[in-house]
């Protein structure tokens, strides 16, 4: 394996999106060479890894059509990391220059439209591996020589430093000093217990941040929290968002000619609303997740379930989405929000879904 490593790296300088003969002995060095060694320690890898997926694949890439600027070689769950361009896996890339190849454990940071690969934006890529990093830090500080940030040098394409900002964590290996196969082994090895104890903790990457933290503060509250398993969004995060979809729902209610008062802080529902004889009682939900136009998740409360079904037709639902979170000031601010209203709205109990119970125990 280091000496296909060594290879692949002398051939980048040469990087052509053409078909040239440098770029076929890369292909082949990738797609074969590469890939073939990989394919060959699954089986002593699956025997390492402390959690299994029965799918674990190979899959090199060189380019399809056009050259690769960066190519790699990816290891990954077939059912959790179905392509390239979504979910999590450890990858080989290597840099433009031929300087480095990393050994990454990353998530998907492109998305393919119109026959092509394109980069997803960095900002999100960057603020989900660092989510990542510290939902896996427990394990990753067994291992010093890791480093949570590459330079793949990439001067032709987004798609390099999309790779960058999708980054967890990596080995670093120059071309000059290349570990012995028996070490790129173990790092290997190592990583996929990683990446396995990553998909035993991920939630779907459709689940809002926010329905995620309340399924980990159920576990923790049952005691059945796994370790490594933390809050996508701090207590400063969530009041952000909260004050920001009051916000906006207030907003929009005030120009449909209701009267507006605030009351989360005293009562089982955020926002009461009047407008002549009429008044709604309002449950405002925020969420920094995009809405598709299909079916999406909020978490309630007992209270607010039991007020809304019994002031029903007199209720609003208003789920404020797309809200855009600003970490870099403190406290953090929110933005944006694209508003959805729904009105009345019915609870209909077979869309509840139970994230933990209060159980009597009797003498």
């Amino acid at each position: 394996m280091r000496a296909f490593l060594r290879d692949v790296l002398l051939l980048q300088p040469q990087w052509s999106s053409k078909n040239t003969p440098a770029m076929q002995e890369r292909g082949r060095l990738v797609r074969h060479d590469v890939a073939g060694w990989l394919r060959d320690q699954l089986p002593a890898l699956k025997a390492n890894v402390p959690i299994e997926p029965a799918d674990w694949k190979v899959q090199p890439s060189d380019g399809t059509g056009n050259k690769n600027e960066i190519p790699w070689v990816r290891v990954h769950s077939a059912s959790r990391s179905r392509s390239a361009t979504e979910g999590w896996y450890v990858v080989y890339l290597f840099d433009a220059r031929g300087d480095r190849v990393y050994l990454s454990l990353m998530q998907g940071a492109s998305t393919w439209v119109n026959g092509e690969f394109q980069a997803r934006p960095r900002s999100g890529l960057r603020e989900s591996s660092k989510l990542m990093r510290e939902a896996l830090a427990p394990r990753l500080l067994a291992r010093a020589d890791l480093v949570d940030q590459i330079e793949l040098k990439a001067s032709k394409s987004d798609l390099g430093p999309a790779y960058e900002a999708g980054t967890v964590v990596a080995f670093a290996y120059s071309r000059d000093d290349l570990p012995a196969d028996e070490v790129l082994f173990d790092d290997l090895s190592f990583l996929m217990s990683v990446l396995s104890h990553l998909y035993e903790i991920e939630l779907p990457d459709d689940v809002a941040p926010e329905v995620a933290d309340a399924v980990v503060l159920a576990n923790q509250s049952a005691g059945r929290a796994r370790r490594g398993q933390g809050l996508r969004l701090t207590a400063a995060d969530r009041l952000a968002i909260e004050r920001r979809a009051v916000a906006v729902a207030t907003s929009y209610l005030e120009e449909q000619g209701y009267e507006v008062v605030d009351v989360g802080a005293t009562e089982s529902y955020d926002l009461d609303a009047r407008r002549g004889r009429e008044r709604l009682y309002v449950e405002v939900k925020g969420t920094t997740t995009v809405w598709d136009g299909g079916s999406s998740e909020i978490i309630v409360t007992k209270n607010e379930i039991d007020l809304h079904r019994l002031e029903y037709p007199n209720n609003m639902l208003v789920i404020v989405s797309q809200i855009v979170l600003d970490r870099a000031v403190t406290p953090p601010s929110a933005s944006g929000g694209e508003l959805r209203a729904i009105h009345p709205w019915q609870v209909q109990l077979p869309n509840l879904t139970p994230v933990t119970y209060r159980y009597l125990v009797g003498e």
